[in-house]
């Protein structure tokens, strides 16, 4: 079993925020920045911080931005908050911080370049956004294989599909037999809405699915009028149940051409590696349909926060993004993790972001090395090591290699 620097969540967002300005300073990569802010975690001087935020918030692209005053306003908040939260933590790094500061950290780390949620247009994403910050090079490097992978990846919807109604996130892992992966509680909440038209099998090992009920768009990008929609047949949910991570949070759908769209896209390799898991990649990405913040309507010491962040992130939400990321919580050190099946990850993600692949973007083929399935603040996402869970995923369909 490997072992792991035990981190506190606010501990996490420190270290992020940290090596953020480090990158930055030192014209170094966020990998980098990690290494050296963990042998020095000195904190950075807030102006440097909310200097760079405010920066990358002005020079967002008009399309993204739904209202001018009112992101004006949004960041205004976020500096003002920000400042008391930063200074706190240079002043003394052990204080327990308020709801407030973590929420302004979780902001700051969101738009200052550390975390991004990237839109892909066109299967792209703009290495030259603001918010890319220091993955520039990165996803340069990764443009050919990111456009690739984004393609397989689509958005698992009712009849009445849009950015606002959504289940969750799958990616096809076979194409010839029309297979794509998600999460079995991606498929729990379409059965609570489609109940009537989702039968069980006489076995009651998959569902049959009737009529034009649900969906899968592989495109449901920002700002493209086209849809790229086939239709969910069947689902296979993981038998393997139990408590907390003691249940496999995956399922398998298969999908059907519609008069619209024929061919299936290309499948995602199932890589049965132990490297992205246990901690051992640089980086990685993750790829799906971030939905608003689980905490709409809260009010933080006087902040709505849940306002605060959709406004930043110019409303758009239930669209395809990419967010790099790395593991920092590896496989076999988590508790309450009886398979020794889950690692975290810190990759910017929400809801809709439920069935997502993890993607080795660095190397050759870019994999799948995790199944994404659940956590909304950067500290606490989980994934299912697709290595550790390979026999069961297979069961239900998935080429698991190795």
């Amino acid at each position: 079993m490997n072992t792991v620097l035990v981190e506190s969540p606010t501990g996490r967002l420190r270290h992020l925020i940290s090596a953020g300005a480090r990158a930055r300073k030192e014209s170094i990569t966020m990998e980098a920045a990690m290494t050296a802010a963990a042998t020095d975690p000195t904190p950075p001087h807030p102006d440097d911080v909310l200097g760079q935020v405010a920066d990358i918030i002005r020079r967002m692209p008009a399309e993204e931005i739904d209202d001018p005053d009112e992101l004006q306003r949004a960041l205004e908040i976020l500096l003002r908050q920000g400042d008391r939260s930063l200074r706190k933590l240079a002043s003394n790094p052990a204080a327990p911080p308020s709801a407030d500061d973590v929420l302004a950290f979780e902001a700051i780390i969101r738009t200052d370049g550390s975390r991004p949620s990237l839109l892909i247009r066109e299967g792209a994403v703009d290495p030259n956004h603001p918010l890319a910050g220091t993955w520039k090079d990165l996803l340069e490097a990764t443009a050919a294989t990111v456009r690739q992978r984004a393609a397989s990846v689509g958005r698992i919807e009712p009849s009445s599909g849009s950015a606002r109604n959504l289940f969750g996130t799958g990616w096809v892992v076979d194409q010839g037999r029309g297979l794509v992966l998600t999460n079995l509680h991606v498929i729990e909440a379409m059965w609570r809405a489609l109940s009537a038209v989702m039968l069980p099998a006489s076995s009651g090992t998959y569902y049959r699915i009737l009529g034009d009920s649900a969906f899968i768009n592989f495109a449901a990008e920002s700002g493209i009028n086209r849809t790229d929609r086939f239709r969910i047949v069947e689902a296979w949910p993981s038998p393997v149940d139990g408590n907390g991570f003691g249940r496999l949070d995956a399922a398998v759908l298969k999908i059907e051409p519609t008069a619209m769209s024929q061919t299936v896209p290309a499948a995602v390799p199932l890589a049965a590696d132990s490297a992205g898991p246990d901690g051992s990649l640089s980086s990685f990405c993750v790829i799906g349909f971030p939905g608003p913040p689980p905490y709409v309507g809260g009010m933080r010491e006087g902040v709505n926060w849940a306002w605060v962040h959709t406004t930043l992130f110019g409303g758009r939400y239930g669209v395809k993004r990419l967010g790099p990321g790395e593991v920092h919580k590896t496989i076999g050190t988590l508790q309450d993790d009886p398979q020794l099946w889950v690692f975290g990850h810190d990759a910017t993600t929400l809801g809709g972001s439920s069935g997502s692949a993890t993607l080795a973007w660095l190397d050759a083929g870019t994999p799948a090395f995790g199944l994404h399935f659940a956590g909304a603040s950067v500290d606490s996402n989980y994934a299912h090591g697709l290595y550790a869970c390979r026999e069961p995923l297979r069961a239900l369909g998935a080429p698991v290699s190795g």
